[in-house]
């Protein structure tokens, strides 16, 4: 017995490791296929295209500038541009941005108080309305002359009212930028002083005009051909400010789409000029950054304008237009599982609310489709989500990107959505590893039992052999 008995204790032991390493090892090894099939599971819609929507159009005209930019705001896409990431000195339309934080800060009607502090740091041949210590003038009339006559010491007014200090402006100036999804913006300044290290970006100013023109107060101050301060309580004449902005004031550059913007100039920024433009319900953005001429970079962007009204279109999609391309994908995937204990459980949609396209393939037809061609199912994990892309191709067989559909895969016996808490998982998951250690225990109990029985009776069987019964005669 003492073989039979060390037998079973190795016996015993070895059982017991295999159970414990069978008990605690699964869950892991579920769990992490289980993480690795929905991985990816939860991701962003991408716009429809990264970069320029053209990045090399035909018969574009010459802006005359060394960057420039033609932005859609619908579709959140740079239609056409030249060295639009390249930073440069934005000159006085950095001053859209100090208009911007006034404006969602501050109210129209508050006053600002006049100190040194705004206008002594000032270089002397930089535009200035000519405000007195102490004198009390409003926010709206700051604005109007910072939009209108890009007088420096009204941004100047605007930026120590709202911060006590140009430096503690400045840092939310580039906090804001931020927010906005600027990369490559570090304003030194709230008015665009000549500065090496105030730069910005033709997309980085895009974004900061986008946001401006949401402000209806910002787009009519813009749009204002004059406005008048009243006397002050330190001045007492009417300072009538004539719009600057040749899209407003001049009638051969007048441009009737132009909805709000800002024009600067430095001897080292060059000529700079940004604007928005509203036409048949698009809204384009359009930037120059150095460009060689005062008049003529109204003309070069007014071209650039028509240019991309006329050779893009921007349109809605609309959701019902998925359901061929979506069911398509979905019978396609049932019919690959038909095999399998998995169907699809649940499907969701997200889509671009606009895209931009060339025109001329707009007018061709296009079909939409999910692409399936990444799409790789795991036929034992319970439950797998997978965000597919969806395409809109064209005749020429471009393809554009302009939504997602997301498919959750799961075994049929499941609901398709689970309602339990992680509490709830967490009962069932020490019940299922109670419920399996039991059955180990039990079947390890078995075997041993029957180990020993049989080491018995080979034992019983050997004896019998060396002790027969005597022979009767």
């Amino acid at each position: 017995m003492v073989r039979v008995n060390r037998m079973t204790r190795i016996f015993s032991v070895w059982a017991a490791i295999l159970l414990l390493s069978s008990l605690f090892s699964f869950p892991i090894l579920a769990q992490d296929e289980q993480e690795s099939s929905s991985s990816g599971a939860v991701e962003d819609l991408v716009n429809p295209v990264e970069g320029l929507l053209d990045p090399d159009p035909s018969g574009v005209p010459v802006s005359g500038a060394r960057s420039y930019l033609i932005y859609d705001t619908l579709s959140d896409t740079m239609l056409i541009g030249k060295e639009y990431e390249a930073r440069r000195q934005p000159s006085a339309i950095t001053q859209i941005m100090t208009v911007l934080l006034a404006l969602e800060e501050l109210e129209l009607t508050d006053t600002i108080t006049i100190t040194k502090e705004m206008y002594e740091s000032l270089p002397r041949e930089y535009v200035r309305i000519g405000f007195d210590e102490g004198e009390v003038l409003t926010v709206e009339q700051c604005i109007y002359a910072c939009l209108l006559k890009s007088a420096n010491d009204a941004c100047m007014a605007l930026a120590i009212h709202i911060s006590g200090s140009e430096s503690a402006f400045v840092e939310k100036m580039n906090k804001r930028a931020e927010e906005l999804g600027c990369t490559a913006t570090s304003f030194t300044n709230p008015y665009g002083n000549a500065d090496e290290q105030h730069l910005t970006t033709c997309r980085d100013m895009v974004l900061i005009l986008k946001e401006a023109l949401r402000h209806p107060d910002f787009r009519t101050i813009c749009t204002t051909a004059s406005f008048t301060i009243e006397p002050t309580n330190k001045y007492n004449d009417k300072r009538v400010l004539n719009n600057a902005n040749r899209f407003v004031s001049t009638p051969s550059t007048a441009y009737e789409y132009y909805i709000g913007g800002k024009t600067g100039y430095s001897d080292t920024a060059g000529y700079t000029i940004i604007a928005g433009a509203e036409k048949d319900g698009r809204c384009l953005i359009g930037v120059m950054l150095g460009a060689e001429d005062a008049e003529l970079r109204y003309e070069a962007l007014v071209s650039l304008f028509e240019y991309c009204f006329n050779s893009y279109t921007t349109t809605m999609v609309e959701e019902n237009e998925m359901t061929g391309a979506v069911n398509a994908a979905v019978s396609q995937i049932e019919s690959a599982l038909s095999e399998t204990a998995l169907s699809v459980q649940d499907t969701s949609l997200t889509i671009c609310k606009y895209y931009s396209v060339k025109s001329d393939l707009a007018n061709d037809g296009y079909s939409n489709e999910v692409d399936l061609s990444k799409l790789v199912i795991d036929p034992v994990a319970d439950s797998q989500v997978f965000v597919l892309p969806i395409y809109r191709r064209f005749s020429n067989n471009e393809t554009y990107r302009i939504g997602n559909l997301t498919i959750t895969i799961g075994n049929g016996n499941q609901s398709p959505v689970s309602t339990e808490t992680a509490e709830d998982t967490s009962k069932i998951n020490i019940r299922e590893i109670i419920l399996i250690a039991a059955v180990g225990a039990l079947l390890l109990f078995l075997l041993i039992f029957a180990i020993v029985l049989l080491v018995k009776m080979m034992k019983k069987r050997k004896f019998n052999k060396h002790h027969k019964n005597p022979t009767i005669l």
